[in-house]
């Protein structure tokens, strides 16, 4: 049966391909899935979608025998902290991360505080195919109000450098973060420019955040910053700008690797990246006598495959990080807090990872609608293409795949030719582009 679930939730244009009646049944299977009136902690990002969505769970939750914590606006991770915490069944996440503010989403958490594995996705799949959806008015819900100090203690408890001296910038893009980084970076001792600080949905992502880092870079290079924080709709990504540029999320990666490694942080000698991250950070660990394991695209995949093989750094070239010590998922918060630090012990992060050289590569996105997208996965065309590139571009890898958050089809192609990645790049995108 057919996963509803993509590499990050269920997600869609809200009133499209997802709505109320998507968020009911899902309240109503989480009671269905526990089978024993499960309490299900609930938190959302600013997009105006959100309320309706949060009502219709929690009646999906309420007329199935559950009960419902609200917790209000805060980040993704702080829904994790509190499932686990509070020793609750479930916890839901309604946003679309990165994604623009017509679209939102559903990202579900176990017991745990871990998104759920495969196999509960798809109960829950089946669950809700079978099931029809209340049309009545969604269930009204208080807030608890001391979420998000709480949140903020727990986060200040983890991690708190001492940033005195250090001018910062933060883009909050509107989002899930609007009111907490700020209040946690104002402790730091750092002199601070915040912007996008409010609780504006219907401008979440739009030109600033993690995927527009040329926002926060354009502001650094006129207030002074050395350093910046861009962070998404719902906190999990990070983008991290040095005295005005953008720094490669794999040479990221490999700068916390480097610095746990150094301070005997590191478990197993071992970081996981997937099967996206750059070569040169494989061999940049290799030359620090650490080894890369890869897992499949997405936060869920890293953090199994870290857990499987003990170990407690993993991260994606679309800015998510996993410090598994601290989070059970990636915390964007968190993450620039421990890369200001690293900045503030080592200086430039540029110059700490002179040892990482990027392997040529390039990227890119195509449009599909929905419909072709499953057409395509269906019929093995990903699988057919993938086997046709490599015959004729021998010197290249690709990875060729469906996004699993929104209707479109993602390239990418590494290899040491700029030449031959380029034309790779050309036939796969044709290809891609003409598929009927």
């Amino acid at each position: 049966m057919e996963n509803i679930f993509g590499t990050d939730g269920i997600r869609g244009v809200y009133g499209a391909e997802l709505d109320c009646g998507t968020a009911y049944l899902l309240g109503a299977a989480l009671c269905g899935a526990d089978g024993d009136s499960p309490v299900v902690v609930v938190g959302r990002d600013t997009r105006p979608s959100g309320e309706a969505l949060l009502r219709a769970l929690a009646k999906g939750v309420h007329d199935n025998g559950g009960y419902v914590i609200n917790i209000g606006i805060l980040p993704t991770n702080a829904v994790a902290y509190f499932t686990r915490k509070m020793g609750c069944d479930f916890g839901v996440m309604i946003s679309a991360s990165h994604n623009p503010p017509e679209y939102n989403g559903l990202k579900v958490f176990d017991r745990y505080g871990v998104k759920l594995c495969e196999k509960k996705q798809r109960e829950i799949s089946d669950f809700m195919r079978d099931r029809e959806a209340s049309e009545a008015e969604g269930a009204e819900l208080c807030v608890f109000d001391s979420a998000g100090k709480l949140y903020t203690d727990y986060i200040e408890n983890l991690l708190m450098p001492d940033l005195h001296g250090l001018k910062i910038s933060l883009d909050c893009c509107y989002g899930s973060c609007y009111d907490v980084a700020s209040s946690v970076f104002g402790k730091t001792g750092a002199k601070l420019n915040v912007y996008c600080g409010f609780n504006r949905g219907e401008m979440i992502n739009k030109d600033c955040g993690a995927t527009h880092p040329e926002f926060l870079e354009k502001m650094m290079k006129s207030n002074g910053s050395e350093l910046g924080f861009a962070f998404d709709g719902d906190c999990d990504r990070v983008a991290v700008i040095e005295r005005g540029h953008s720094l490669d999320n794999d040479r990221l990666l490999y700068a916390l690797a480097k610095y746990m490694s150094e301070k005997g942080l590191l478990k197993k000698d071992m970081v996981v990246g997937t099967v996206l991250t750059n070569r040169g950070v494989e061999m940049a660990l290799n030359g620090l006598k650490l080894r890369l394991l890869r897992s499949d695209v997405g936060d869920a995949n890293v953090f199994h495959l870290m857990t499987k093989k003990g170990v407690n750094l993993g991260g994606e070239r679309s800015g998510h990080f996993l410090l598994s010590d601290f989070a059970t998922g990636s915390d964007a918060l968190l993450n620039a807090l421990f890369f200001a630090r690293i900045y503030k012990e080592k200086g430039s992060i540029t110059d700490y990872t002179a040892g990482y050289k990027n392997v040529p590569c390039r990227e890119k996105s195509i449009n599909v609608s929905p419909d072709i997208l499953k057409r395509m996965k269906n019929c093995g065309y990903f699988e057919k293409v993938a086997g046709e590139v490599r015959s004729l571009f021998g010197g290249v890898k690709l990875v060729l795949r469906a996004s699993g958050t929104e209707p479109k089809v993602r390239i990418y192609i590494e290899g040491e030719d700029a030449g031959e990645i380029e034309e790779a790049m050309k036939h796969t995108a044709w290809q891609i582009s003409n598929f009927n």
